[in-house]
């Protein structure tokens, strides 16, 4: 009886560990460079097969951030099925970036692959890459930017007003994934949408999103499958689309959006976009163009909402410039005055930047921080975490637009303690368009409302896919010279049960959303 106890407990817990250090035993001889006298970076390699993707899963942000302070700079993992080097700092970082094509080269998760599409711009390497980004980065220049302003302003300006008419208090961080998909579609691939549409779209894109970060297992309800199948459902609406803009085109036209563009230099270069690379690139401006930006808006709301001497200095600004009036069109030159604006809007990118890290694999085997990286991993380096650990900014936890006034600005030093946008030939070329509907939110929201948070002070936050409030970020609106919609209790914010006629299901916003997964890279 003791030996069969024996063998049933004792047997699978020694297979396990005998396995467990095989596998880590594989990687440590495997894949280093005999040729090399430098170690690889501490680290685990987790589980067999899973390795430390569980815990990715599970510890969310705190996964990097606190294997960087166990183990430094540069760590070594094994997540969403490769081994992995892991480095922060504006040194490494800036190896990694500049390395392109030399040292490193693009690597996305294969479940990002599959779902996304490789027909865009982000799959691309190499000299593919080089002729698309310079065709998009085209419709991202001055005169370009100057034609999407008074678009943007319209639809911000809608959704600010939205926000100030709807029952209170208002949660955020869905409104802003409407408000960020209106403006993507709209410029970005010239799609008009009804109401409907852009909430029922906004879903199927939340949904897809939430399973990018998963195994590569396509097992019926893995996050592969799910993915793929609100990926399919995106390819089913966007069809008719397509159609009518590819008619539109061979016809000579030009609506101005990023998508036209490409397609009509596609054309005047004798070249033929297939139906997918078509629907890939659809797929890949709406996703670049709106997620992280609703993420951005989101925090700006958030920072602004705590800090009024900030909203008080913005409001300055605008009055000096003569741009406090509600109704005032902008254009891209005043926009550009508005250097307290941008201030504003570079430090909530500084604070809280949308995502995480970036992947890169590597070509052959390299130096960095004193550690070897084997040809082949994948290397990720960490946005975040870099900002936080810089010493180049005083008191980096803190909420200051002030750090990058001309006299103390910090930004000559900073090329790559702040990275939000990355760097080097895969910069994001987007960035100016991001950048310019913050300032344009900015400008909405201060000249048309006050806002507040309802418990007043900043809420927990998820970070991935994107970084976002756990709680949504309710918010009360209320319009300069008026009162929000509905009645409110005598703390100013309408309970939940008022809002739904004493219903306990209460109502966030117009969009329903599925379980969370709770992911961070």
């Amino acid at each position: 009886m003791l030996v069969e106890l024996l063998t049933v407990l004792v047997l699978p817990c020694v297979a396990l560990l005998l396995s467990w250090k095989l596998w880590t035993q594989y990687y440590t001889w495997s894949d280093t460079d005999t040729g090399s006298d430098l170690p690889l970076p501490p680290g685990s390699m987790g589980l067999p097969f899973i390795g430390e993707t569980l815990s990715l899963v599970w510890q969310g942000g705190k996964f990097s951030t606190s294997r960087h302070a166990h183990y430094g700079d540069v760590f070594k993992t094994h997540i969403l099925g490769r081994p992995t080097i892991r480095v922060r700092g504006a040194t490494n970082v800036r190896k990694i970036l500049l390395g392109e094509n030399h040292i490193v080269t693009s690597l996305w998760p294969q479940t990002f692959r599959t779902v996304l599409g490789t027909g865009n711009l982000a799959m691309s390497n190499g000299e593919e890459h080089r002729l698309r980004r310079k065709v998009i980065m085209k419709a991202f220049n001055y005169e370009a930017l100057e034609r999407y302003v008074p678009i943007m302003q319209e639809i911000l300006r809608e959704s600010v007003l939205r926000w100030c008419g709807a029952p209170q208090p208002v949660t955020v961080w869905p409104m802003a994934r409407e408000m960020a998909f209106r403006v993507a579609s709209a410029v970005l691939v010239g799609f008009q949408h009804s109401d409907e549409e852009i909430q029922h779209l906004t879903f199927l894109f939340t949904n897809m999103v939430k399973n990018l970060f998963s195994l590569p297992v396509k097992l019926p309800g893995s996050g592969l499958s799910n993915g793929l199948f609100y990926r399919e459902a995106i390819d089913k609406w966007m069809m008719n689309h397509i159609q009518r803009k590819k008619e539109f085109v061979m016809q000579g036209g030009d609506s101005g959006d990023v998508l036209s563009h490409i397609m009509n230099t596609a054309k005047d270069n004798g070249e033929k976009l297939s139906d997918q690379e078509i629907q890939d690139t659809v797929v890949e401006l709406l996703f670049a163009g709106h997620e992280t930006t609703s993420s951005a808006a989101t925090s700006l709301i958030m920072h602004l909402a705590l800090q009024p001497r900030v909203v008080q200095k913005v409001q300055e600004e605008l009055e000096k410039h003569g741009l406090l009036q509600p109704d005032q069109p902008m254009s891209l030159e005043q926009v550009g005055r508005l250097t307290y604006v941008g201030q504003v809007v570079k430090e909530v990118l500084r604070r809280r930047p949308p995502i995480g890290g970036g992947y890169r694999r590597a070509l052959k085997s390299f130096e960095i921080g004193g550690f070897q990286v084997p040809e082949g991993w994948a290397v990720l380096y960490s946005i975040r975490d870099t900002h936080e650990a810089s010493q180049i900014f005083s008191s980096p936890e803190l909420f200051d637009p002030d750090r990058w006034t001309a006299e103390t600005s910090q930004a000559p030093l900073a090329r790559y303690d702040m990275v939000t946008f990355g760097g080097g030939p895969r910069a994001c070329v987007g960035k100016e368009f991001a950048k310019l509907q913050l300032k344009l939110l900015c400008v909405e929201l201060t000249r048309r409302c006050r806002w507040k948070l309802t418990e007043d002070k900043a809420p927990d936050m998820k970070f991935l896919p994107i970084v976002y409030p756990a709680d949504g970020l309710p918010v009360i609106f209320t319009p300069i010279g008026g009162k929000s919609h509905g009645d409110k209790n005598k703390n100013g914010v309408l309970h939940e049960k008022e809002r739904t006629n004493g219903k306990d299901s209460p109502v966030l916003c117009s969009v329903s959303f599925e379980k969370d997964i709770n992911v961070a890279i």
